[in-house]
Protein backbone atom coordinates (compact mmCIF):
# COMPACT_ATOMS: atom_id res chain seq x y z
CA UNK A 1 0.00 0.00 0.00
CA UNK A 2 1.42 3.65 -0.76
CA UNK A 3 1.04 5.44 2.30
CA UNK A 4 1.34 8.91 0.16
CA UNK A 5 -1.90 8.29 -0.96
CA UNK A 6 -5.30 9.75 1.21
CA UNK A 7 -8.05 7.51 1.52
CA UNK A 8 -9.96 9.32 -0.43
CA UNK A 9 -7.96 8.62 -3.40
CA UNK A 10 -7.73 5.16 -3.47
CA UNK A 11 -9.61 3.38 -5.67
CA UNK A 12 -13.02 1.26 -3.63
CA UNK A 13 -14.44 -1.81 -4.53
CA UNK A 14 -18.21 -2.19 -3.50
CA UNK A 15 -18.75 -6.06 -2.02
CA UNK A 16 -23.02 -5.81 -3.16
CA UNK A 17 -25.38 -8.06 -1.77
CA UNK A 18 -28.06 -8.87 -4.10
CA UNK A 19 -30.27 -10.46 -1.84
CA UNK A 20 -32.53 -13.60 -3.65
CA UNK A 21 -33.07 -12.21 -6.76
CA UNK A 22 -32.94 -9.59 -9.34
CA UNK A 23 -33.22 -5.74 -8.69
CA UNK A 24 -36.30 -5.73 -7.26
CA UNK A 25 -33.79 -7.55 -3.95
CA UNK A 26 -31.46 -4.55 -4.25
CA UNK A 27 -31.57 -2.15 -1.22
CA UNK A 28 -31.05 1.39 -2.10
CA UNK A 29 -26.95 1.34 -0.95
CA UNK A 30 -26.71 -1.13 -3.26
CA UNK A 31 -28.41 0.66 -6.07
CA UNK A 32 -26.28 3.75 -5.66
CA UNK A 33 -23.17 1.33 -5.39
CA UNK A 34 -23.91 -0.40 -8.79
CA UNK A 35 -24.86 2.57 -10.40
CA UNK A 36 -21.54 4.46 -9.66
CA UNK A 37 -19.50 1.54 -10.66
CA UNK A 38 -17.29 1.46 -13.18
CA UNK A 39 -16.58 -1.94 -13.61
CA UNK A 40 -18.57 -5.16 -12.16
CA UNK A 41 -17.69 -8.52 -11.05
CA UNK A 42 -19.19 -11.78 -10.04
CA UNK A 43 -20.78 -15.17 -10.48
CA UNK A 44 -22.64 -15.73 -14.00
CA UNK A 45 -25.59 -16.17 -11.98
CA UNK A 46 -25.02 -12.95 -10.28
CA UNK A 47 -24.43 -11.27 -13.11
CA UNK A 48 -27.47 -11.89 -14.76
CA UNK A 49 -29.54 -10.53 -11.95
CA UNK A 50 -28.16 -7.48 -12.99
CA UNK A 51 -27.72 -7.36 -16.05
CA UNK A 52 -29.33 -3.67 -16.29
CA UNK A 53 -26.03 -2.26 -14.39
CA UNK A 54 -23.52 -3.45 -16.30
CA UNK A 55 -24.24 -1.96 -20.21
CA UNK A 56 -21.23 -0.42 -21.73
CA UNK A 57 -19.26 -1.10 -18.45
CA UNK A 58 -16.34 -4.11 -18.25
CA UNK A 59 -17.73 -7.22 -16.75
CA UNK A 60 -15.83 -10.16 -15.52
CA UNK A 61 -17.57 -13.46 -14.94
CA UNK A 62 -15.08 -15.13 -12.15
CA UNK A 63 -14.94 -16.73 -8.57
CA UNK A 64 -11.71 -16.14 -7.59
CA UNK A 65 -10.68 -12.80 -5.81
CA UNK A 66 -7.21 -13.69 -7.30
CA UNK A 67 -8.84 -13.61 -10.84
CA UNK A 68 -10.92 -10.32 -9.83
CA UNK A 69 -7.34 -8.53 -8.66
CA UNK A 70 -5.31 -9.29 -11.58
CA UNK A 71 -8.24 -8.03 -13.78
CA UNK A 72 -8.72 -4.80 -12.16
CA UNK A 73 -4.88 -4.28 -12.04
CA UNK A 74 -5.25 -4.11 -15.87
CA UNK A 75 -6.84 -0.77 -16.15
CA UNK A 76 -7.79 2.44 -14.98
CA UNK A 77 -11.10 2.77 -12.87
CA UNK A 78 -11.97 4.42 -9.53
CA UNK A 79 -15.15 2.47 -8.30
CA UNK A 80 -15.78 -1.37 -9.04
CA UNK A 81 -18.40 -3.73 -7.90
CA UNK A 82 -18.28 -7.48 -6.32
CA UNK A 83 -21.80 -8.86 -6.79
CA UNK A 84 -22.68 -11.66 -4.44
CA UNK A 85 -25.78 -13.90 -3.41
CA UNK A 86 -27.62 -13.03 -0.41
CA UNK A 87 -25.97 -11.28 2.33
CA UNK A 88 -22.32 -10.18 2.56
CA UNK A 89 -22.21 -11.78 5.75
CA UNK A 90 -23.99 -14.87 5.73
CA UNK A 91 -21.83 -17.83 4.90
CA UNK A 92 -20.80 -15.32 1.35
CA UNK A 93 -17.57 -15.06 -0.11
CA UNK A 94 -17.28 -11.74 0.96
CA UNK A 95 -15.17 -11.59 3.72
CA UNK A 96 -12.70 -13.81 1.41
CA UNK A 97 -12.35 -11.57 -1.45
CA UNK A 98 -12.61 -8.09 0.61
CA UNK A 99 -9.42 -9.24 2.39
CA UNK A 100 -7.77 -9.63 -1.20
CA UNK A 101 -8.88 -5.65 -2.79
CA UNK A 102 -7.63 -4.32 0.91
CA UNK A 103 -4.06 -6.34 0.42
CA UNK A 104 -3.95 -4.13 -3.05
CA UNK A 105 -4.77 -1.00 -1.26
CA UNK A 106 -7.59 -0.46 -2.50
CA UNK A 107 -10.46 0.09 -0.21
CA UNK A 108 -13.93 -1.98 0.67
CA UNK A 109 -17.23 -1.48 1.42
CA UNK A 110 -19.57 -3.96 2.48
CA UNK A 111 -23.24 -3.26 1.32
CA UNK A 112 -25.77 -6.37 3.01
CA UNK A 113 -28.27 -8.02 0.90
CA UNK A 114 -31.21 -9.83 2.16
CA UNK A 115 -29.96 -13.33 3.13
CA UNK A 116 -31.71 -16.69 2.47
CA UNK A 117 -32.60 -17.08 6.25
CA UNK A 118 -34.46 -13.71 6.74
CA UNK A 119 -36.34 -14.17 3.76
CA UNK A 120 -37.19 -17.91 4.66
CA UNK A 121 -38.47 -17.02 7.89
CA UNK A 122 -40.29 -14.17 6.84
CA UNK A 123 -42.12 -16.26 3.71
CA UNK A 124 -43.41 -18.86 6.80
CA UNK A 125 -43.87 -16.89 9.46
CA UNK A 126 -41.05 -17.63 12.03
CA UNK A 127 -39.27 -15.23 13.76
CA UNK A 128 -34.94 -16.01 13.04
CA UNK A 129 -33.13 -14.62 16.29
CA UNK A 130 -33.03 -18.01 17.94
CA UNK A 131 -32.52 -20.06 15.40
CA UNK A 132 -29.14 -21.69 14.59
CA UNK A 133 -27.81 -21.25 11.10
CA UNK A 134 -25.75 -24.32 9.10
CA UNK A 135 -24.62 -24.63 5.63
CA UNK A 136 -23.70 -28.19 4.10
CA UNK A 137 -22.92 -26.12 0.94
CA UNK A 138 -19.06 -27.04 0.59
CA UNK A 139 -19.25 -27.50 4.54
CA UNK A 140 -19.29 -30.27 6.75
CA UNK A 141 -21.35 -30.27 10.28
CA UNK A 142 -22.79 -32.54 12.25
CA UNK A 143 -26.49 -31.59 11.46
CA UNK A 144 -28.33 -34.77 13.79
CA UNK A 145 -26.21 -32.79 16.80
CA UNK A 146 -27.19 -29.60 16.28
CA UNK A 147 -31.11 -30.49 15.83
CA UNK A 148 -31.11 -32.46 19.02
CA UNK A 149 -29.24 -29.32 20.85
CA UNK A 150 -31.56 -26.77 19.10
CA UNK A 151 -35.14 -25.99 18.80
CA UNK A 152 -35.01 -24.46 15.59
CA UNK A 153 -32.00 -25.15 12.60
CA UNK A 154 -31.73 -23.53 9.72
CA UNK A 155 -29.63 -25.16 7.05
CA UNK A 156 -28.17 -24.42 3.51
CA UNK A 157 -28.02 -26.97 1.19
CA UNK A 158 -25.29 -27.84 -1.60
CA UNK A 159 -23.63 -29.91 -3.55
CA UNK A 160 -24.52 -33.93 -3.35
CA UNK A 161 -26.35 -32.87 -0.06
CA UNK A 162 -29.82 -32.47 -0.99
CA UNK A 163 -33.36 -32.17 1.10
CA UNK A 164 -34.32 -35.93 0.79
CA UNK A 165 -30.54 -36.62 1.74
CA UNK A 166 -30.77 -34.15 5.45
CA UNK A 167 -34.22 -36.09 5.98
CA UNK A 168 -32.80 -39.54 5.55
CA UNK A 169 -29.91 -38.66 7.96
CA UNK A 170 -32.51 -37.40 10.17
CA UNK A 171 -34.90 -40.62 10.38
CA UNK A 172 -31.70 -42.61 10.97
CA UNK A 173 -30.74 -40.44 13.98
CA UNK A 174 -33.84 -40.96 15.65
CA UNK A 175 -35.16 -37.35 14.18
CA UNK A 176 -38.13 -38.72 12.77
CA UNK A 177 -41.02 -36.72 15.22
CA UNK A 178 -38.94 -33.74 13.75
CA UNK A 179 -41.18 -30.38 11.70
CA UNK A 180 -39.33 -29.30 8.26
CA UNK A 181 -39.75 -26.76 6.24
CA UNK A 182 -37.88 -26.45 2.36
CA UNK A 183 -37.79 -24.01 0.23
CA UNK A 184 -35.87 -23.20 -3.16
CA UNK A 185 -35.19 -20.13 -5.77
CA UNK A 186 -36.69 -17.83 -3.25
CA UNK A 187 -37.89 -14.46 -4.93
CA UNK A 188 -38.00 -15.96 -8.03
CA UNK A 189 -40.99 -17.36 -10.70
CA UNK A 190 -40.50 -20.83 -9.76
CA UNK A 191 -39.98 -20.39 -5.89
CA UNK A 192 -40.81 -23.51 -3.74
CA UNK A 193 -41.64 -23.98 -0.46
CA UNK A 194 -43.32 -27.26 1.64
CA UNK A 195 -44.47 -26.34 4.41
CA UNK A 196 -44.97 -28.25 8.15
CA UNK A 197 -43.59 -31.88 7.21
CA UNK A 198 -42.11 -34.88 8.78
CA UNK A 199 -38.88 -36.17 7.53
CA UNK A 200 -40.75 -38.93 5.88
CA UNK A 201 -43.30 -37.02 3.88
CA UNK A 202 -40.69 -34.46 2.55
CA UNK A 203 -38.40 -37.62 1.96
CA UNK A 204 -41.61 -38.82 -0.40
CA UNK A 205 -42.01 -35.10 -1.85
CA UNK A 206 -38.68 -34.86 -2.82
CA UNK A 207 -38.80 -38.41 -4.46
CA UNK A 208 -41.43 -36.96 -7.03
CA UNK A 209 -39.93 -33.81 -7.60
CA UNK A 210 -36.41 -33.58 -6.29
CA UNK A 211 -35.39 -29.95 -4.86
CA UNK A 212 -31.91 -28.40 -6.32
CA UNK A 213 -28.61 -27.92 -5.05
CA UNK A 214 -29.14 -24.78 -3.72
CA UNK A 215 -32.05 -24.90 -1.42
CA UNK A 216 -32.29 -24.34 2.19
CA UNK A 217 -34.53 -26.01 5.32
CA UNK A 218 -35.87 -25.26 8.62
CA UNK A 219 -35.73 -27.83 11.15
CA UNK A 220 -38.18 -27.48 14.17
CA UNK A 221 -37.10 -30.03 17.44
CA UNK A 222 -39.39 -30.06 19.95
CA UNK A 223 -37.56 -32.07 22.26
CA UNK A 224 -34.10 -30.12 21.79
CA UNK A 225 -31.70 -30.12 24.73
CA UNK A 226 -31.45 -26.83 24.36
CA UNK A 227 -33.11 -24.81 27.95
CA UNK A 228 -33.60 -28.61 29.50
CA UNK A 229 -32.00 -29.53 33.07
CA UNK A 230 -29.21 -31.73 32.85
CA UNK A 231 -29.03 -32.55 29.35
CA UNK A 232 -25.12 -32.77 29.52
CA UNK A 233 -26.00 -36.07 31.80
CA UNK A 234 -23.46 -38.90 31.44
CA UNK A 235 -25.02 -42.70 31.04
CA UNK A 236 -25.66 -44.77 33.58
CA UNK A 237 -24.25 -48.27 32.98
CA UNK A 238 -27.25 -50.01 32.57
CA UNK A 239 -27.95 -47.81 29.37
CA UNK A 240 -25.08 -49.90 27.48
CA UNK A 241 -25.26 -52.89 26.24
CA UNK A 242 -23.15 -55.59 28.08
CA UNK A 243 -21.60 -58.86 27.63
CA UNK A 244 -18.54 -60.40 29.64
CA UNK A 245 -15.76 -57.61 28.42
CA UNK A 246 -14.57 -55.44 31.25
CA UNK A 247 -16.55 -51.72 31.29
CA UNK A 248 -15.38 -48.51 32.51
CA UNK A 249 -17.77 -47.66 35.63
CA UNK A 250 -20.10 -44.65 35.14
CA UNK A 251 -18.09 -43.03 38.12
CA UNK A 252 -14.70 -43.09 36.93
CA UNK A 253 -16.25 -42.45 32.93
CA UNK A 254 -17.57 -39.65 34.06
CA UNK A 255 -14.15 -38.29 35.94
CA UNK A 256 -12.28 -39.74 32.96
CA UNK A 257 -14.85 -37.46 30.09
CA UNK A 258 -13.96 -34.15 32.87
CA UNK A 259 -10.57 -34.37 32.87
CA UNK A 260 -9.80 -34.92 29.15
CA UNK A 261 -10.95 -31.63 28.27
CA UNK A 262 -12.71 -32.75 24.56
CA UNK A 263 -13.44 -29.81 22.53
CA UNK A 264 -15.33 -30.13 19.23
CA UNK A 265 -12.70 -30.31 16.88
CA UNK A 266 -11.12 -33.08 18.93
CA UNK A 267 -9.59 -36.00 17.59
CA UNK A 268 -10.00 -38.98 20.38
CA UNK A 269 -8.65 -42.19 20.96
CA UNK A 270 -10.11 -45.01 23.25
CA UNK A 271 -7.50 -47.68 23.66
CA UNK A 272 -8.70 -50.64 24.93
CA UNK A 273 -12.16 -49.59 24.38
CA UNK A 274 -13.92 -52.76 25.82
CA UNK A 275 -17.66 -52.11 25.56
CA UNK A 276 -17.22 -48.83 24.03
CA UNK A 277 -18.34 -46.71 26.89
CA UNK A 278 -15.77 -44.25 27.09
CA UNK A 279 -15.79 -43.85 23.29
CA UNK A 280 -19.91 -43.36 23.19
CA UNK A 281 -19.02 -40.74 25.48
CA UNK A 282 -16.33 -39.27 23.80
CA UNK A 283 -18.79 -39.19 20.69
CA UNK A 284 -21.32 -37.22 22.80
CA UNK A 285 -19.10 -34.60 24.19
CA UNK A 286 -18.46 -33.98 20.67
CA UNK A 287 -21.47 -33.45 19.37
CA UNK A 288 -23.10 -31.73 22.27
CA UNK A 289 -20.95 -29.13 21.34
CA UNK A 290 -21.51 -29.76 17.95
CA UNK A 291 -18.40 -30.47 16.83
CA UNK A 292 -16.67 -32.05 13.87
CA UNK A 293 -14.10 -34.17 15.77
CA UNK A 294 -13.74 -37.47 15.18
CA UNK A 295 -13.89 -40.88 17.91
CA UNK A 296 -11.69 -43.85 17.74
CA UNK A 297 -11.59 -47.07 19.51
CA UNK A 298 -9.09 -49.27 19.55
CA UNK A 299 -9.94 -52.78 20.89
CA UNK A 300 -8.30 -56.37 20.18
CA UNK A 301 -11.44 -58.79 21.78
CA UNK A 302 -14.08 -59.91 19.05
CA UNK A 303 -16.57 -59.59 21.60
CA UNK A 304 -15.67 -56.14 22.58
CA UNK A 305 -15.68 -55.12 19.06
CA UNK A 306 -19.40 -56.21 18.24
CA UNK A 307 -20.25 -54.54 21.80
CA UNK A 308 -18.99 -51.15 20.67
CA UNK A 309 -20.25 -51.38 17.12
CA UNK A 310 -23.49 -52.01 18.77
CA UNK A 311 -22.99 -49.35 21.60
CA UNK A 312 -22.35 -46.81 19.07
CA UNK A 313 -25.15 -47.38 16.95
CA UNK A 314 -27.54 -47.25 19.95
CA UNK A 315 -26.12 -43.53 20.89
CA UNK A 316 -24.86 -42.44 17.73
CA UNK A 317 -26.63 -44.31 14.71
CA UNK A 318 -25.07 -43.05 11.62
CA UNK A 319 -23.05 -40.61 12.73
CA UNK A 320 -19.81 -40.72 10.50
CA UNK A 321 -17.38 -39.33 13.51
CA UNK A 322 -16.95 -42.42 15.08
CA UNK A 323 -14.52 -45.35 13.83
CA UNK A 324 -13.91 -48.72 15.19
CA UNK A 325 -10.12 -50.53 15.14
CA UNK A 326 -9.54 -53.75 15.20
CA UNK A 327 -6.28 -54.38 16.66
CA UNK A 328 -3.83 -53.71 19.41
CA UNK A 329 -2.06 -51.13 20.71
CA UNK A 330 0.62 -49.39 19.80
CA UNK A 331 0.40 -51.68 16.18
CA UNK A 332 -3.45 -50.29 15.68
CA UNK A 333 -2.48 -46.48 16.15
CA UNK A 334 -0.23 -47.09 12.50
CA UNK A 335 -1.91 -44.68 9.91
CA UNK A 336 -4.49 -43.12 11.88
CA UNK A 337 -4.53 -39.40 12.61
CA UNK A 338 -2.59 -37.58 15.20
CA UNK A 339 -4.99 -37.72 18.08
CA UNK A 340 -5.54 -34.67 20.67
CA UNK A 341 -7.12 -36.64 23.10
CA UNK A 342 -6.53 -40.39 24.25
CA UNK A 343 -7.80 -42.22 27.08
CA UNK A 344 -6.08 -45.82 28.22
CA UNK A 345 -8.61 -48.16 29.57
CA UNK A 346 -6.43 -51.13 28.56
CA UNK A 347 -2.82 -51.95 27.71
CA UNK A 348 -2.22 -55.31 28.13
CA UNK A 349 1.26 -54.75 29.82
CA UNK A 350 2.48 -52.06 27.14
CA UNK A 351 1.73 -48.69 28.90
CA UNK A 352 4.89 -47.35 28.09
CA UNK A 353 5.06 -48.10 24.27
CA UNK A 354 1.35 -46.93 23.66
CA UNK A 355 2.95 -43.42 25.82
CA UNK A 356 5.54 -43.29 23.62
CA UNK A 357 3.80 -43.62 20.31
CA UNK A 358 1.44 -41.10 20.96
CA UNK A 359 3.90 -38.15 22.35
CA UNK A 360 5.46 -39.53 18.68
CA UNK A 361 2.12 -38.67 16.84
CA UNK A 362 1.14 -35.44 18.80
CA UNK A 363 3.80 -34.08 21.40
CA UNK A 364 0.97 -32.57 22.91
CA UNK A 365 -1.96 -35.04 22.96
CA UNK A 366 -3.69 -34.95 26.40
CA UNK A 367 -3.48 -38.59 27.61
CA UNK A 368 -5.77 -39.85 30.78
CA UNK A 369 -5.66 -43.07 31.84
CA UNK A 370 -7.01 -45.60 34.40
CA UNK A 371 -5.03 -48.20 36.66
CA UNK A 372 -6.66 -50.54 39.16
CA UNK A 373 -3.24 -52.89 39.91
CA UNK A 374 -0.12 -51.95 41.63
CA UNK A 375 1.53 -52.98 39.13
CA UNK A 376 -0.11 -50.50 35.92
CA UNK A 377 -0.13 -47.87 38.58
CA UNK A 378 4.15 -48.69 38.58
CA UNK A 379 3.86 -48.18 34.94
CA UNK A 380 2.43 -44.89 35.19
CA UNK A 381 4.80 -43.44 37.86
CA UNK A 382 7.55 -44.66 35.34
CA UNK A 383 6.17 -42.35 32.49
CA UNK A 384 5.72 -39.65 34.58
CA UNK A 385 9.56 -40.26 35.68
CA UNK A 386 10.83 -40.90 32.22
CA UNK A 387 9.16 -37.89 30.37
CA UNK A 388 8.66 -35.04 33.58
CA UNK A 389 5.08 -34.29 32.21
CA UNK A 390 4.25 -30.71 32.89
CA UNK A 391 0.65 -30.76 33.11
CA UNK A 392 0.59 -34.55 35.51
CA UNK A 393 -2.28 -35.20 38.20
CA UNK A 394 -2.59 -38.32 39.71
CA UNK A 395 -5.99 -39.38 42.00
CA UNK A 396 -7.85 -42.29 43.35
CA UNK A 397 -11.15 -42.70 43.33
CA UNK A 398 -13.20 -45.43 45.25
CA UNK A 399 -16.91 -45.61 44.89
CA UNK A 400 -19.22 -46.66 47.10
CA UNK A 401 -22.61 -47.13 45.57
CA UNK A 402 -25.62 -47.84 47.60
CA UNK A 403 -28.16 -50.84 46.68
CA UNK A 404 -31.73 -51.78 48.36
CA UNK A 405 -32.18 -55.12 49.58
CA UNK A 406 -35.50 -55.37 51.00
CA UNK A 407 -36.28 -52.47 53.36
CA UNK A 408 -32.70 -52.43 53.89
CA UNK A 409 -30.08 -49.98 51.68
CA UNK A 410 -26.64 -51.29 51.68
CA UNK A 411 -23.00 -49.78 50.53
CA UNK A 412 -21.58 -52.19 47.87
CA UNK A 413 -17.62 -50.96 47.69
CA UNK A 414 -15.90 -51.38 44.66
CA UNK A 415 -12.27 -51.29 44.14
CA UNK A 416 -10.58 -48.00 44.08
CA UNK A 417 -9.51 -46.57 40.71
CA UNK A 418 -6.43 -44.51 39.77
CA UNK A 419 -7.23 -41.73 37.76
CA UNK A 420 -3.74 -40.24 35.78
CA UNK A 421 -3.57 -37.08 33.82
CA UNK A 422 -0.46 -36.47 31.51
CA UNK A 423 0.37 -33.99 29.06
CA UNK A 424 3.06 -31.89 27.84
CA UNK A 425 6.28 -33.96 28.51
CA UNK A 426 9.64 -31.97 29.34
CA UNK A 427 12.41 -31.73 27.20
CA UNK A 428 16.01 -31.76 27.42
CA UNK A 429 16.99 -30.54 31.25
CA UNK A 430 13.91 -29.82 31.93
CA UNK A 431 12.55 -33.20 32.73
CA UNK A 432 12.01 -33.10 36.34
CA UNK A 433 10.75 -36.03 38.69
CA UNK A 434 7.61 -34.62 40.83
CA UNK A 435 6.29 -36.69 43.76
CA UNK A 436 2.53 -37.37 43.22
Amino acid sequence: MNDTYSKEMRPVVYLVGIGMGGEDQLTGRALDCLESAQAVMGAERMLESVRGFTDGKPVLAAYKPSEMVGWLSSFEWEEAALVLSGDTGFYSGAETAGEAFLREGWDVEYVPGISSLSYFCARIGKSWQNVRSLSRHGRDCDLAANIRRYRRCFILLGGECGAGDICRQLVSNDLGHVTVWAGENFSYKEERILWEMTPAELIMEDESRPFGSLACMLVENPRAEEGQLYAKGALSDGDFIRGRVPMTKEQVRRAVIDKLRIGEQAVCYDIGAGTGSVSVEMGREIRRQCGTGQVYAIERDMEGLELIRSNVKKFHGSWNGFHVVQGEAPEALEGLPAPSHAFIGGSGGRFGEIVAALLEMNPQVRIVTTAITLETLGEILDCIREYGFEEQELLQLWSVPVSQAGSYHMPKAENPVYIAVLQKPAEGDEITWQDV
